[in-house]
């Protein structure tokens, strides 16, 4: 068995893996590293080329370019703060079927209205992600409300590495305010002691932080008069949809988290997802 140093050393030496040492990732054991150099030399996407963290992914820069055109839309959503790219397209890994990923950060206490809006203006725009159409289209699978952004509740017991990777690789795309989620996640450092204290993963889209018109009108709209009524209302006529989706998902192993600060659709095939969090009303 090699020692932790010479196993740093292969890493050095192999330029495909050099990520992990810059990044100060854990560093993979001995038994992983035929796997991993496996895989860099194996996989491929539809495009034929190699997968890279070094060179942009051919995909991307048609991705960013779809991205980039909709910046008036990110402002304009009511009672979103924050918009966040996530998952491949942050980690250089899209392909010519991929759907662009984002998190969403909403204001306190308006969790479901920022979800129907941005529903809705993504479906009339026709970039919301289907059941059958998902390339170049949005996910919109990952809602917290600006008073729930520390993602440790959610992590898997012990190590959760994937997450951590997740939150590092985080690029944002709308802002309303000057605000730092690395701030609200500072656990994350204990697995990454290397990563920079500001976001420094840029994948060259743009960043929008101011609202438009439209967005300052609904809020004032629908925040000051009935609020309340309208939360219950969008909740109500989606329990019915939610109640099928949470069985229909827990029969696959799969899991969603839903309450008054969190809305997470993604599927998650992790099984210990399953067997460590009971879904939250």
């Amino acid at each position: 068995m090699k020692t932790i140093e010479e196993i740093t050393d292969i890493l050095i030496e192999d330029k495909n893996l050099l990520f992990y040492k810059i990044m100060n990732y854990p560093i993979p054991r001995e038994k992983e590293l035929f796997s991993l150099k496996k895989k860099e030399v194996s996989h491929k996407t539809e495009a034929n080329n190699l997968f890279s963290w070094t060179q942009k992914n051919q995909t991307l820069k048609e991705y960013i370019k779809i991205i980039n055109r909709y910046w008036r839309l990110y402002r304009s959503i009511p009672f979103i703060k924050h918009i966040y790219l996530c998952n491949s397209i942050t980690f250089n890994a899209t392909n010519e079927d991929s759907d662009i990923d984002i998190f969403i950060i909403t204001k306190e206490k308006a969790l479901r209205r920022a979800r129907f809006f941005s529903w809705i203006f993504f479906s009339l725009l026709f970039l919301k992600r289907g059941k059958i159409n998902k390339k170049k289209k949005f996910c919109l699978s990952f809602y917290t409300t600006i008073d729930n952004t520390n993602l440790y509740n959610i992590s898997l017991p012990k190590s959760d590495i994937y997450l951590v990777y997740r939150i590092a690789h985080l690029v944002p795309l709308y802002q309303e305010e000057r605000y730092n989620i690395y701030s609200d996640n500072s656990w994350i450092y204990s697995y990454l002691p290397n990563l920079p204290k500001n976001h420094n993963i840029n994948i060259w889209t743009k960043k929008v932080n101011w609202k438009s018109s439209t967005k300052k009108l609904l809020e004032n709209i629908f925040w000051w008069y009935f609020w309340k009524l309208f939360e219950h209302l969008i909740k109500t006529i989606r329990l019915p949809i939610i109640i099928h989706k949470k069985n229909k998902l827990w029969k696959k192993w799969r899991w969603i988290i839903i309450n008054n600060k969190m809305l997470k659709f993604h599927q998650d095939i992790r099984k210990k997802i399953y067997a460590s969090f009971k879904t939250q009303k």
